[in-house]
C-alpha cells in the first residue's frame, strides 16, 4: 500500500536545528523528522513514510541515510524524483547545494529484526498481550526508519501512528489529536524541541492511563487493565521521585509532559525515550514482590535521563558516562530521599563491588567506549558522589546549573564538564579526573601498624587528590580523626599516644580497595560505633579466628534485632556457622531464634538462604508460615526449599496448594514454577510437567519461559515439544532467551544427537532464510 506522500508534513512547526560535525566527517544537518507509520502484524512489517528537512553544505554532493534492508517504494527530493543508490545498510542520494533547507520524502516498507518489536501476535492461544514497541538505543531505529541515525544530530520529531482503534499508543511529545477512521486510530504526536532519533518511542498495546501533575507538568502513567489494582506498588511514590529530582537538579523539566508504559519482553530494564519511558512489565510488582524488587530506582534513573542524556547528549561512547553516571547518581539520591541514608550507603557499596569486579576483568578507564556497564553506570555515579564531596555542594550545584544551561539541546564531551569544574573550583580538578575518569583501575590501600614504631604504614598503589581520614581510638571513643594527603607508594602516619585501634573514617566515601587485618579489640569498638552496613559486613567477613573471637561473635548474635541492619545478620551468621558447621543442632537453635527475632524481610531471606547452605532442619510450623504468608516471594521460595523432604513425598502435598499460582507480581512466575518442578520430580506429577512445558511457549513472557526451560532441562526430556520450544526460544527477539535456548540445545545435542538432528530438521520448515542462516552458524559450522 502506498500512502499519500503529501499528508505528512505539517509546516506549522518551526524548523529548528543544531549544527553538528557527524562521526563520518559529513557536515549535513538534519533539522526535522516527520514520520507516518502503520503496521502489518501478520508479516511483522512497518509500512511508512518519512519526511526529512535538512541543510546541505556546498562541500558535498550527496547525503547518506542509514537504512538496513528497507524496501524503498518512492523517494522525492524537494518534490522531485531523483536517482539514488542503496545497499543492505544505507541509502545514497545525490543533492545539490541550494543555500536553504531541503526536503526529502520516502515511502518504504521494512521487516525489521531490531528497533521495533511485534510481541504476542504469533501466539495463537491469544494469552500473550499483543503489543508493538520500540527500542532504538544505540543505532537500531535504522532497521525501520530510513534516516541519519546519529545521536549527535538532533531533530524536531512528529509522527502519525495508525493502528486498530481498540489499542492505545504512547509516544514522544504532545498528543495533538486522535482521529478514528474505518476502525483505525490515527495518533498525532509532535515534539517542540529537538532530540536525538534513537529516542523515538512507541508503546502500542491495550492500556489504561492515570495522570498526575508534578510542578505543573502532566505525568501519564500507563497500566495493563488487569494489573491496575497494583499500580500503587509499581509506580510507588512516582510523584515524590519526580518532584524531588526536579528540585535537586534545579533545572525546570525540559519537555511538555512525561509518560511511562510497561511492555512485555523488553530487552533491558527500561529506556528513557524523550518524555516517553518504556519499561519491562517484570516491574509490575504487587505488595509482596515489592519487597524483592521494585521500580522506584528505575523510575528515578529514567526520569533523571530526561536531563542527562536527552536534554544534554554525549558526543560519543567514550563520553557515555555523562548519561548513565549522572542518571545513576541521581537515582541514588532519590533512593536516599525515599528510604533514608542507610539505603544510599548500601547502594554505594554495592556499586563499589561491581566496579572492582569490572577491574578484575579488564583495565578500561571510564572514558573509554568499551568501559562497560559497571563503569558507565556505577563508576560514573561514584565519580559524581566523590566530586561533590571534593569541591563542595555549592560549587557542584553551580557547575551542574551552568552545564545544563550551556549545553541544553546540544552535545557534550568529557572536556566540557571538566572545563566547568576547573572554572569554578580551586581544587585539583585535573588530578581528580585523571585518577577517576582516565585512570584504568581503582587505588588500593594496604594499612598495617609498624612493628618498630608508633605509626601506621600505608601503601598506596595509585595517587588520587582527595584526603584520607584516619580515626584513632584511645580508649574513650574515636577521639581523633586526622586528614592526610597520601602520596603514591609508602606513607608513614604517626599515631597519637595510647592508641588502641584505628580505622579509615571516609573509606565508604572513596572508591578505593582497602586491605587490613583487624584485632578483636578493634572490632568490638568498630561494631559499636560504625553503623554503615557495608563496613559491618566487611568486619564480619574478616572475623579473626580463635575461641575468644567465636565467643564474642556468639554474644553478638544474641543482641536485639535493632543492633543489626537488615543486611548484617547474614554475614554475622555465616562467620559463626563456618566455624561450627558440624554442630547442626546448636546452629538450628540459633537460626530459629534469629528468625523469630528479626522482623526484616532481607534478614529473614539471609537466614533461610544460609539454612539451606548448612543443611539445617528448621521448625516445620515456622517454615509453613513463611512459605504461605511471608511478605516476599523470594522469602516464600526459600521457605519452600527449606521445607522439601524428598524422603517423604507424602509430606509434600502442600506443593499442590492453589495459592502458589495466584501470584501476579512475581517475576517469571518463579515460585509457582518451582512447585511444578518439585511436583514433577518428587511426586511424579505429569500434569505439573505438562504445565511446565506450556510455560516454555510464546504465550508467556521471556522470564517465565527461561525459568520453565531451566527447570525442565534438569530432567533432560527427549520430547518433541521441548525440542520445538527450545528452537522457538532460539529464534526469539529477546537475547537472554536466545542465549539460554542455544546453550540448552547444545547440551541436549550432546546427549541426544539423533533426536537433535531430527528435531532441527523439523524446526527448519517454519524458518525464513535469515533464521536458517542464524541456526546454521550455531549448529552447523562445527
Amino acid at each position: 500500500m502506498t500512502l499519500n506522500k503529501c499528508s505528512l508534513y505539517r509546516p506549522m512547526f518551526l524548523s529548528i536545528g543544531l549544527f553538528f560535525v557527524l562521526n563520518t566527517g559529513q557536515a549535513q544537518d538534519f533539522l526535522r523528522l516527520d514520520l507516518k507509520a502503520r503496521f502489518d502484524t501478520v508479516a511483522e512489517e512497518v509500512i511508512g513514510e518519512v519526511r526529512h528537512q535538512f541543510i546541505f553544505p556546498d562541500t558535498m554532493d550527496s547525503i547518506m541515510l542509514n537504512a538496513v534492508r528497507i524496501e524503498v517504494e518512492e523517494l522525492l527530493l524537494n518534490g522531485k524524483e531523483v536517482d539514488y543508490t542503496q545497499n543492505d545498510t544505507a541509502l545514497f542520494i545525490p543533492v545539490q547545494y541550494t543555500g536553504k533547507a531541503q526536503e526529502l520524502w520516502i515511502s518504504y516498507r521494512a521487516k525489521p529484526r531490531k528497533g521495533i518489536y511485534f510481541i504476542g501476535w504469533q501466539d495463537e492461544t491469544r494469552r500473550a498481550p499483543r503489543q508493538i514497541w520500540t527500542q532504538g538505543q544505540g543505532i537500531d531505529h535504522r532497521h525501520w526508519i530510513p534516516h541519519r541515525d546519529d545521536q549527535t544530530d538532533k531533530v524536531l520529531f512528529s509522527v502519525e501512528w495508525i493502528f486498530n482503534e481498540d489499542y492505545q499508543a504512547m509516544s514522544n511529545g504532545t498528543l495533538d489529536s486522535v482521529v478514528s477512521k474505518d476502525g483505525e486510530n490515527h495518533w498525532f504526536y509532535h515534539m517542540e524541541k529537538p532530540m536525538s532519533s534513537y529516542l523515538i518511542a512507541l508503546a502500542l498495546g491495550k492500556y489504561v492511563a492515570s495522570s498526575q501533575m508534578v510542578k505543573g507538568t502532566p505525568h501519564l502513567l500507563y497500566h495493563y487493565p488487569e494489573r491496575i489494582q497494583d499500580s500503587a506498588w509499581y509506580y510507588y511514590r512516582h510523584h515524590r521521585i519526580a518532584q524531588f529530582l526536579e528540585e535537586e537538579i534545579n533545572y525546570d523539566y525540559p519537555w511538555p509532559n512525561y509518560k511511562q508504559a510497561p511492555v512485555m519482553d523488553f530487552r533491558h530494564g527500561a529506556m528513557e525515550n524523550t518524555c516517553a519511558t518504556i519499561f519491562g512489565d517484570f516491574f509490575l510488582v504487587d505488595s509482596v514482590a515489592f519487597n524483592d524488587r521494585n521500580y522506584t530506582y528505575v523510575d528515578a534513573h529514567e526520569f533523571a535521563h530526561q536531563w542527562f542524556g536527552n536534554l544534554v547528549t554525549a558526543a560519543g561512547p567514550e563520553h557515555h558516562w555523562l548519561h548513565e553516571g549522572f542518571a545513576t547518581y541521581y537515582q541514588w539520591l532519590s533512593e536516599r530521599e525515599l528510604y533514608g541514608q542507610g539505603r544510599f550507603d548500601w547502594e554505594l557499596q554495592k556499586a563499589k563491588e561491581l566496579v572492582f569486579a569490572a577491574s578484575e576483568r579488564d583495565t578500561f578507564p571510564l572514558a573509554h567506549p568499551k568501559a562497560g556497564v559497571e563503569r558507565f553506570y556505577q563508576k560514573g555515579g561514584w565519580l559524581l558522589h566523590m566530586l561533590r564531596n571534593y569541591v563542595g555542594d555549592s560549587i557542584y550545584r553551580k557547575v551542574i546549573d551552568e552545564y545544563l544551561n550551556t549545553y541544553a539541546f546540544k552535545v557534550v564531551k568529557n572536556e566540557d564538564l571538566i572545563r566547568l569544574f576547573k572554572k569554578h573550583s580551586d581544587k585539583d580538578i585535573e588530578g581528580f579526573f585523571e585518577a577517576w575518569l582516565y585512570g584504568n583501575r581503582e587505588p588500593e590501600l594496604t594499612i598495617r601498624r609498624s612493628p618498630l614504631s608508633p605509626e601506621l604504614i600505608i601503601d598506596m598503589d595509585l595517587a588520587f587528590p582527595q584526603a584520607v581520614q584516619i580515626g584513632f581510638y584511645i580508649g574513650k571513643g574515636w577521639s581523633v580523626i586526622q586528614e592526610f594527603k597520601l602520596k603514591e607508594g609508602r606513607n608513614r602516619i604517626p599515631m597519637p599516644d595510647s592508641v588502641e585501634g584505628y580505622f579509615v573514617a571516609n573509606a565508604s566515601d572513596l572508591l578505593i580497595k582497602l586491605n587490613r587485618d583487624y584485632r578483636l579489640e578493634e572490632l568490638k569498638v568498630l561494631l559499636e560505633i560504625d553503623q554503615n552496613p557495608w563496613n559491618r559486613n566487611h568486619y564480619f567477613r574478616n572475623w579473626p579466628k580463635g575461641e575468644e573471637a567465636d565467643t564474642y561473635l556468639l554474644s553478638l548474635l544474641k543482641r536485639p534485632a535493632g543492633f543489626y541492619s537488615e543486611h548484617n545478620i547474614g554475614p554475622a551468621l555465616e562467620a559463626y556457622s563456618e566455624r561450627h558447621k558440624d554442630e547442626k543442632g546448636a546452629l538450628t537453635d540459633i537460626y530459629e531464634q534469629q528468625l523469630k527475632r528479626q522482623p526484616s524481610i532481607e534478614a529473614q531471606k539471609s537466614i533461610l538462604g544460609l539454612a539451606l547452605k548448612y543443611e539445617l532442619d528448621l521448625d516445620k510450623t515456622m517454615l509453613e508460615e513463611l512459605r504461605e504468608r511471608g511478605m516476599s516471594y523470594e522469602l516464600r521460595a526459600l521457605a519452600l526449599q527449606n521445607s522439601l523432604d524428598p524422603r517423604n513425598p507424602s509430606e509434600m502435598t502442600w506443593l499442590k496448594d492453589a495459592h502458589w499460582e495466584a501470584q501476579p507480581g512475581i517475576v517469571g512466575r518463579d515460585v509457582y514454577l518451582q512447585t511444578l518442578i518439585y511436583r514433577t520430580a518428587f511426586l511424579r506429577d505429569q500434569a505439573a510437567k505438562a504445565q511446565l512445558m506450556d510455560f516454555c511457549s510464546i504465550s508467556f513472557d521471556f522470564q517465565t519461559r527461561m525459568n520453565a526451560i531451566t527447570y525442565l532441562a534438569l530432567l533432560s526430556p527427549d520430547e518433541e515439544e521441548f525440542w520445538q520450544q527450545l528452537f522457538m526460544g532460539f529464534q526469539d527477539s529477546n537475547w537472554k532467551l536466545v542465549k539460554l535456548s542455544r546453550e540448552t540445545l547444545l547440551a541436549m545435542r550432546e546427549k541426544y544427537p539423533k533426536s537433535f538432528k531430527r528435531q532441527y530438521k523439523k524446526a527448519q520448515r517454519n524458518w525464513d532464510d535469515f533464521q536458517k542462516r542464524k541456526a546454521a552458524r550455531t549448529f552447523e559450522d562445527d
